[in-house]
């Protein structure tokens, strides 16, 4: 607007000059042109002033507008009883964690002596997930298992991911990274229940303890971890010695991909401590994974086989026992929602690896939808000193809430 002003002053001075020069003025004309031409410049100077006073005036009211639009609502009535409600309120999922529940349930038929213990129908276990983010340095991950009516913290840790030198570190209760099948919740499983070498040779709840996990990934061609383990040996079906024996894992991880739609995955680990006469008891086990997802295809059909060798040295004070428990899998995506499973069980008991239990399972799975799942399986195992066993089992589970990915 300034440029244009002075633009036509210019134009008006040049114009003006151009006529007197060519009528040849007199004084008086010159000084009547010349307060001609003032009156019209302040004229232009009183336009100017005008229009940047109105927009001061229009960015005044702008700023009041956004000033009255956070305040605080009115209250109407007695405004001692009641607080003023803000216009804003903060969001709670920036406040809370992501909450998961998953539930499942199971009824089971038969003769074998695992399900016979228990209700035909039961809630075998809730799973109760909430995992936040702590602060931009670390991430907080907690599943706690209802059984029974008894709840128990399953694993409750901080996983700190970016710390310097590549390593990530996990703090808390955790599972230990001691093969594939170990650190898998119960909704995760491939099967109805976990296989015999795990049953018999880590417990009930698996190498589950308090402890520090540290894990850092390996200059290799191929995708490779280390990851190394300590917690404080209070799993009383492998360790349990004194307060301050600890245990120890060392998991060493390798993965390859053989083709755009196939993997391996191979996976050594190596575990030890104190058990309860004192004395160490060492564990080795090696899982190899392969894995078939068409992609590119869009085919429905997918395939799994994973094989897990566990060894088991417990020395006491008659001497040193060894024992070995093994399974195997496969698990086969025929259609969309359909898979079908077949497992292989072996496993000799740590105390007289003389007396083993060997079987195996035929499953039938069908998820509707990532949030359900349905399982018919049927098991038959030949128990030391009981004989053949059989078993049918049906599980149904779901899950409510933003449950995470689960591990590759």
């Amino acid at each position: 607007m300034k440029a244009m002003t002075i633009a036509l002053c210019a134009l008006a001075v040049v114009g003006t000059g151009a006529r007197a020069m060519a009528q040849s003025p007199t004084a008086d004309d010159l000084q009547k042109q010349l307060q001609a031409l003032q009156k019209q410049m302040q004229q232009v100077v009183q336009d100017y002033q005008s229009q940047v006073k109105k927009l001061q005036d229009q960015i005044t009211a702008l700023k009041a507008g956004q000033a009255s639009a956070g305040a605080p609502a009115p209250v109407q009535g007695d405004q001692g009883s009641v607080p003023p409600i803000p216009a804003a309120p903060p969001s709670p999922a920036l406040q809370n964690p992501a909450i998961s529940v998953l539930p499942d349930f199971t009824y089971s038929g038969g003769n074998d002596p695992y399900w016979k213990s228990q209700d035909a129908f039961q809630v075998r276990e809730v799973e109760l997930a909430f995992s936040a983010a702590i602060d931009p340095f670390a991430t907080a991950n907690v599943f706690l298992s209802l059984e029974n009516g008894h709840l128990n913290a399953e694993e409750a840790y901080a996983a700190f991911p970016g710390l310097p030198g590549g390593f990530s570190m996990k703090v808390g209760k955790f599972y230990a990274d001691f093969g594939k099948q170990n650190s898998m919740h119960t909704h995760m499983w491939f099967q109805a229940d976990q296989p015999l070498a795990l049953r018999t040779m880590l417990g009930d709840e698996g190498f589950n303890d308090m402890g520090v996990s540290l894990n850092h990934l390996l200059p290799t061609p191929w995708m490779s971890d280390l990851t190394v383990e300590v917690s404080g040996g209070r799993n009383t079906d492998l360790f349990g010695g004194k307060r301050s024996d600890l245990s120890y894992n060392v998991a060493w991880r390798n993965f390859w991909d053989l083709t755009d739609n196939a993997n391996l995955e191979a996976q050594l680990s190596l575990a030890g401590g104190k058990n309860a006469t004192g004395h160490g008891t060492g564990l080795g086990n090696l899982s190899v994974t392969y894995r078939f997802k068409p992609l590119a295809s869009g085919t429905r059909a997918s395939f799994l086989w994973r094989t897990e060798v566990i060894r088991e040295n417990y020395r006491a004070m008659d001497g040193l026992t060894r024992s070995t428990g093994a399974f195997s899998y496969v698990d086969w995506q025929f259609t969309r929602g359909w898979f079908a499973g077949l497992r292989a069980d072996y496993a000799e008991h740590p105390a007289d690896p003389r007396m083993h239990d060997k079987g195996g399972a035929l499953v039938l799975t069908y998820f509707p939808s990532e949030f359900q799942k349905f399982r018919l399986q049927y098991e038959r195992i030949n128990y030391a000193g009981l004989g053949l066993r059989n078993a049918v089992v049906f599980e149904y589970g779901f899950a409510i809430g933003p449950h995470g990915a689960h591990p590759f």
